[in-house]
């Protein structure tokens, strides 16, 4: 947490968000001030949000020491802590198979995950996505040796897509609602059976260890989120579909498929360790963490209200 330098004692906790239907349930709450309203309560005057454009982007910020909290997928959370971030697993903030996805051309003769062989696909390096395409390689009896890897950012996937500069794209939501909706891309298939897409929410050490209780608080939030969301899904659509890039549309479609902030389970745990052997095989990784270590699991996952208040 950050400190003022005057003479008052306030506090400010500094959450980075993506601009992604998977996080709605912060997104939502930014804009209530449902965060800030709890944090009160244990000496957080402010709540400092900041939007990144994807997670290598909040390691840096956490490097940096400019976030406290961030909301990013598993993939980049342990890359970060195997860099020597000292950041945790609090909890997840959503999971869904069908926020990652492989898209080819519309006209493209790909029609399964064999016909990726030899052919130019892009996806951002040691991201979720990279590990779907993988898993799917080795699920037809292949391996990344077999395609012509192109390391790429997430909104580029979309545009040399478009421009015939690659046969196929690994990428998440919401660029994968845009592409679908030029006409021109279709999904070859997405993550389910294959790749959960786990999205957690971090922190600093420091701050898990210092002051649980605002940790538990924003958990809380998250979950009172979660429910307002299920019960007004049309509504909290329209309330972030600027925030994610996506129309109203596209973001209620999207929230129907998110399982947002299931509790941490021991096969999530395990899903950690097969991504850490992913990043590790793959060179990303130069040494190995704790798993158990890494994920804290302390913190109660609230149970969804009854009487949800309306704000």
């Amino acid at each position: 947490m950050a400190c003022s330098n005057g003479q008052s004692s306030s506090k400010t906790l500094r959450v980075s968000l993506q601009p992604i239907p998977s996080y709605a349930p912060f997104w939502v709450a930014r804009h209530k001030g449902w965060l800030d309203e709890a944090l009160r309560e244990h000496g957080i005057e402010k709540v400092e949000w900041s939007v990144l454009r994807d997670g290598p982007l909040q390691n840096e910020a956490f490097a940096a020491g400019t976030i406290d909290v961030a909301l990013t997928a598993d993939t980049p959370a342990i890359i970060g802590r195997a860099a020597g971030l000292d950041i945790q697993v609090v909890g997840l903030a959503a999971i869904c198979p069908e926020s990652l996805a492989v898209l080819v051309p519309k006209d493209s003769d790909i029609q399964s995950a064999k016909d990726l062989a030899g052919k130019k696909i892009a996806a951002t390096k040691g991201s979720f996505c990279h590990h779907l395409l993988a898993l799917a390689l080795q699920k037809a009896g292949m391996s990344l040796d077999d395609v012509s890897f192109i390391n790429m950012a997430g909104p580029e996937i979309n545009t040399s897509l478009q421009a015939g500069q690659i046969d196929a794209g690994v990428t998440w939501e919401p660029y994968i609602s845009q592409a679908l909706e030029t006409g021109t891309i279709r999904m070859l298939f997405d993550g389910t059976g294959l790749k959960q897409g786990h999205e957690v929410i971090v922190a600093r050490s420091a701050l898990i260890e210092n002051s649980p209780e605002v940790i538990q608080a924003l958990l809380d939030v998250y979950q009172k989120s979660t429910d307002w969301i299920a019960e007004h899904p049309a509504e909290a659509a329209e309330l972030i579909a600027d925030d994610v890039n996506l129309s109203p549309e596209q973001v209620q479609k999207n929230l129907g498929v998110i399982q947002f902030a299931p509790p941490l389970t021991q096969q999530d745990l395990d899903d950690f360790e097969s991504t850490q052997k992913f990043l590790f095989e793959l060179d990303v990784n130069r040494r190995e963490i704790d798993i158990e270590e890494f994920a804290v699991t302390q913190f109660a996952t609230p149970k969804p209200s009854e009487d949800q208040e309306e704000n």
